[in-house]
């Protein structure tokens, strides 16, 4: 599962080409898991398929391959529904709904697990993390990463989660324009979700990555207490070598940069935007955030990446069976006190 340069080329221009690069949930920096042959007792199965906007592998190990396939079609089966859920450009979706008409009643379980999650991480993150963002994103990728001031100001104004109500499974946009994205965590809430078809079907070892938000579980072995899996975090200045190599025998990883989609030439305008301000975060290059689960992992890696790395760190010490690692735009490398420890 390891990939060459070329081929993260030709995976862009695939994804390009089919105009999933700057919509859906969008092209994430990516982790890579390091490949390990398993033990004889149980088969290994692999796939990958387009979905999310990115590219999702798995690997899966059972004591059959028919088995190991099996599982891994409900999980991916599971990935298309969810994804049907939190689309932002599908009509059908209940995240469009409900940005096109400003309110829906009857929401999906999906859906309202993810938003309360949300609103966690936003006070968690004192706001550095807003799922109203999505008029000011619009905005820049409208513009291409320059917009004028007084737009941005009306975008940013749009800005504040607690003006999406929620009455049981009913939800209200407070004014006209307010939308919301959940692309900065519904793609880890969607790993986590196919982990555990896997695991209803029997799996107990194994590895989803869905476009460099990474769960596993088991050991790649197959061995209850073997090696555990290995995972690669990407060099954000794609020099060809791995910051860090990550030991993970169950739970989750995510990596949120700004250096895989731009809005603009002079590329300092990305998908990554501080909802104070409605610009990119210079200071940080990448964070990669280890958690219980993908969804954590990836709402984190998105929050931390327009926190000052003080407030970062100080917001991760805080959380119990969280790390991080910041890779800053001087070259530093700022992790927190337990980070790269295996997780068992």
């Amino acid at each position: 599962m390891k990939h060459t340069d070329s081929t993260r080329c030709s995976r862009r221009a695939v994804l390009k080409r089919l105009g999933l690069v700057a919509g859906g949930l969008a092209l994430a920096p990516t982790l890579r898991v390091l490949p390990a042959l398993a033990a004889p007792a149980l088969k290994q199965s692999s796939e990958t398929r387009l979905q999310l906007g990115t590219m999702v592998e798995m690997t899966a190990l059972a004591p059959s391959k028919d088995q190991a396939r099996d599982a891994m079609a409900h999980a991916f089966a599971e990935i298309d529904r969810l994804a049907a859920i939190f689309s932002r450009f599908d009509d059908d979706a209940a995240l469009a709904a409900l940005n096109a008409h400003g309110r829906l009643d009857h929401a999906p379980d999906e859906l309202l697990t993810v938003l309360d999650h949300s609103r966690l991480l936003t006070r968690q993150s004192q706001g550095a993390f807003d799922m109203t963002i999505a008029p000011v994103v619009a905005l820049l990728e409208r513009t291409h990463g320059e917009p004028d001031p007084a737009d941005l100001r009306a975008a940013l104004e749009l800005v504040d989660a607690a003006r999406l109500r929620q009455d049981a499974n009913s939800l209200r946009l407070d004014a006209a324009g307010m939308a919301v994205t959940l692309d900065g965590i519904a793609k880890g809430y969607i790993a986590d979700r196919a982990a555990d078809e896997l695991r209803r079907h029997g799996v107990a070892h194994f590895c989803i990555n869905a476009g460099g938000d990474i769960r596993v579980q088991g050991s790649p072995e197959g061995l209850s207490g073997g090696r555990a899996w290995r995972v690669a975090i990407e060099d954000p200045d794609k020099g060809g070598r791995y910051p860090a190599v990550l030991s993970l025998a169950d739970g989750a990883v995510a990596t949120s940069g700004g250096y895989e989609i731009f809005f603009d030439a002079g590329k300092t305008a990305h998908h990554l935007v501080d909802p104070a301000t409605g610009r990119s975060p210079r200071q940080v290059k990448s964070v990669s955030v280890q958690a219980p689960t993908v969804m954590q992992a990836d709402g984190l890696a998105t929050a931390l990446s327009v926190m000052p790395p003080r407030q970062a760190l100080a917001l991760i010490a805080m959380l119990p069976q969280h790390e991080c690692l910041l890779l800053t735009a001087d070259g530093a490398h700022l992790s927190s006190s337990g980070w790269g420890r295996e997780r068992v």
